[in-house]
């Protein structure tokens, strides 16, 4: 089942930035991450999945329906947490959370249940009965995204989750995120920092200048941006001289028993370079991958894009 679908989507405004031309695709049980730099557009893109803004072109849907305005029978299966917080500043925050999950649907006894577990999660349990007014940063973030998550949503959409919240926090979300993948809920997630969301996300779009420049699942997204990863290799003899001819190596030095390499991201090519090696007769002794991380290969692609410009 696809949860939501963007066909040719764009949304320009007055200051010129927005997206141009979206198209992808989100299964049920995925979790999409959007990456990008800032102004690139993941705002807008996630605003419009939301159903706050209206697509001025193309087709937007989210569980079959239209995006904006959103059927009202659908409201209840869609949790949303935006960048800015909004709350009742006098009431508590579990009156916050138990409000928006009074709006969902949930009741009395499953309603107190599921706030306490959630606010423990949050670590809020001990400010629960203070006004929001008195909360810091931090603590209104992790207000935010529990009350988006409060009914269990079919599609979760987060806008920049890790902003201002705790590690023990970040990492809770992650289990929770992975979690509903098992059960076929789809998340949704915009934010900035690539090493949370490759632990977190099942597949990402990387944006630029409102349009996606790569998509894919995580490993194929950062090797599609250009990655490059290491390889040494130790052999069981010292006199092996052989240079393989396959696709994606950039470097490639033997030196004795030792071998360095740099290759293309591809998560299958260090396999085909070992079995490369071994049908050359060469007797491997230990193998160690140094793989770029997708924040790394997000670093090297700018600098190649600096260089060029």
């Amino acid at each position: 089942m696809v949860s939501i679908v963007a066909e040719d989507v764009s949304r320009c405004y007055e200051s010129g930035r927005g997206v141009a031309n979206v198209s992808l695709s989100v299964q049920a049980g995925q979790c999409l991450a959007v990456l990008g730099a800032n102004g690139s557009g993941k705002t807008t893109l996630t605003r419009l999945v939301a159903g706050l803004d209206r697509p001025e072109r193309g087709r937007l849907s989210v569980l079959d329906a239209p995006s904006c305005p959103r059927p009202a029978h659908l409201r209840k299966r869609c949790g949303v947490s935006l960048d800015a917080s909004a709350h009742w500043e006098r009431l508590s925050g579990r009156q916050n959370l138990c409000f928006f999950a009074r709006q969902y649907g949930l009741a009395e006894p499953m309603l107190s249940r599921r706030a306490d577990d959630l606010l423990a999660q949050a670590n809020l349990l001990t400010q629960a009965d203070d006004p929001v007014a008195t909360y810091s940063f931090g603590m209104r973030r992790k207000l935010s995204i529990i009350e988006a998550l409060v009914h269990d949503p079919d599609v979760l959409i987060l806008d920049e989750p890790s902003a201002g919240v705790d590690a023990p926090f970040l990492e809770r979300l992650t289990l929770c995120i992975r979690r509903r993948s098992e059960q076929g809920k789809t998340t949704w997630v915009a934010d900035n920092d690539p090493d949370w969301l490759a632990r977190t996300a099942t597949h990402a779009v990387l944006l630029g200048d409102g349009r996606i420049e790569a998509q894919g699942t995580v490993p194929e997204l950062t090797a599609s941006i250009g990655a490059r990863n290491r390889i040494e290799i130790t052999l069981e003899q010292a006199d092996w001289n052989q240079k393989p001819d396959l696709a994606g190596i950039h470097e490639f030095h033997c030196e004795g028993n030792h071998i360095d390499i740099v290759l293309d991201g591809d998560p299958e090519l260090p396999a085909r370079m070992l079995q490369w090696i071994v049908a050359h007769q060469g007797r491997v002794r230990m193998m160690e991958i140094h793989a770029v991380t997708l924040r790394e290969a997000l670093a090297q692609r700018a600098e190649r894009q600096e260089a060029a410009s």
